[in-house]
């Protein structure tokens, strides 16, 4: 029912960016919830729209989507189809929305580099361009660049980004923002993990189950639980971990996640080998390793199209540049010619003048003798 209002709402409302705008914004809850019924409404924006703007939000709104599905190779191709069609828009707000989308993906294929590049493109545009989101931007700028450090350099040095974060989102103080609070808290809890800070990551996890709460973000709910039971599991406190790890196999049965299954089915099992019950341990071995060949298979796609991509734009510039060349060869070749016409033909006149002027000078003479003058 919920579906079928929104789509009402963009097909009366296509040409207007604000409800469109205000769509979206509402639809930030449901990729969590429900990332399918986000990519119909998506698609139901792109559809309906008639300005380009009002489709690139369309497009991301899918890409976000995929990317929470953990299709990434879904996700690059809708993020990259917006950011064809933004060369020649100028809406600060979406350019740098756009900015920060691509930033996310390339973080989630690992491609660090190119992730910190547009988060660095971004923040000098949000430095230089009034930006309705700006706030929001910046946090979400800060949460990538935490999980790039976290994954590429070290935890502490993620840990103040992903702390700044939490603060800019909770500046907002909308509903929107409380899953990307929950998100924040995760990845900081996992911080904490690492650094074998095991109450404050235990702090972390339990704040973030409850930003899921508010929202009924089941996924992330279940990623929160499942980090939960590795802090209890890292306590020794095999049953309890496996007690949590069940709430959230339940959750995870409705959302479809093959990240988030992996990590619940190797929690299980690590946890079951450690009470030493082989059973139950071989039975999630087994899951997990099904979902890891999975995972990696998607990947491989993932990275392969992104490969592609570069190689086209790789391509494309070459291809512009061969064409410069042949321009300015051309150009070059042409002045030149032009200047060697320029200087024969100067040089016929100034000879032509010259035998003129010796013809000239020859009757001057010829009459000056025939006068007898000499």
């Amino acid at each position: 029912m919920l579906a079928l209002i929104v789509m009402s709402a963009v097909s009366a409302f296509a040409q207007q960016s604000r409800k469109i705008d205000s769509i979206i914004k509402a639809n930030r809850l449901t990729i969590y919830k429900n990332p399918d019924e986000t990519i119909r409404i998506g698609d139901s924006i792109y559809e309906a729209s008639k300005s380009s703007g009002d489709k690139i939000r369309g497009l991301i709104l899918i890409s976000n989507a995929y990317s929470s599905k953990r299709d990434y190779q879904q996700a690059l191709k809708y993020c990259l189809r917006a950011d064809s069609i933004s060369k020649k828009l100028d809406e600060p707000n979406l350019k740098a929305n756009l900015l920060n989308s691509i930033a996310v993906i390339y973080q989630q294929l690992k491609v660090y580099d190119k992730a910190m590049e547009y988060l660095d493109e971004n923040d000098r545009y949000l430095d230089n361009n009034p930006v309705k989101d700006s706030i929001y931007l910046r946090a979400t700028n800060n949460v990538v660049r935490g999980l790039v450090y976290k994954e590429d350099l070290s935890c502490e040095l993620a840990i103040p980004f992903f702390n700044k974060a939490i603060e800019q989102y909770k500046k907002l103080n909308t509903t929107n923002e409380q899953p990307n609070i929950s998100i924040t808290l995760y990845n900081r809890a996992y911080c904490f993990l690492a650094l074998e800070r095991y109450e404050e990551a235990k702090e972390s996890f339990e704040l973030s189950i409850v930003y899921a709460e508010h929202t009924n973000a089941k996924s992330l709910k279940a990623f929160s639980l499942k980090g939960l039971s590795e802090v209890y599991t890292h306590e020794k406190e095999y049953e309890k971990a496996i007690g949590v790890l069940e709430e959230a196999r339940q959750l995870a049965e409705d959302v479809g996640d093959l990240i988030l299954n992996r990590g619940i089915y190797l929690a299980f099992a690590d946890n079951y080998l450690a009470v030493n019950n082989w059973e139950k341990y071989k039975e999630y071995r087994k899951l997990f390793l099904e979902n890891q060949y999975i995972i990696k298979e998607s990947e491989r796609r993932s990275i392969s199209d992104s490969i592609d991509e570069l190689t086209a734009n790789y391509e494309q510039k070459t291809a512009n540049l061969t064409n410069r060349y042949y321009i300015c060869t051309g150009i070059i070749i042409l002045l030149i010619l032009l200047a060697v016409f320029v200087i024969l033909r100067y040089h016929k006149k100034a000879k032509k003048s010259l035998n003129n002027l010796k013809l000239r000078f020859e009757e001057v003479k010829k009459a000056r003798k025939g006068m007898g003058i000499l």
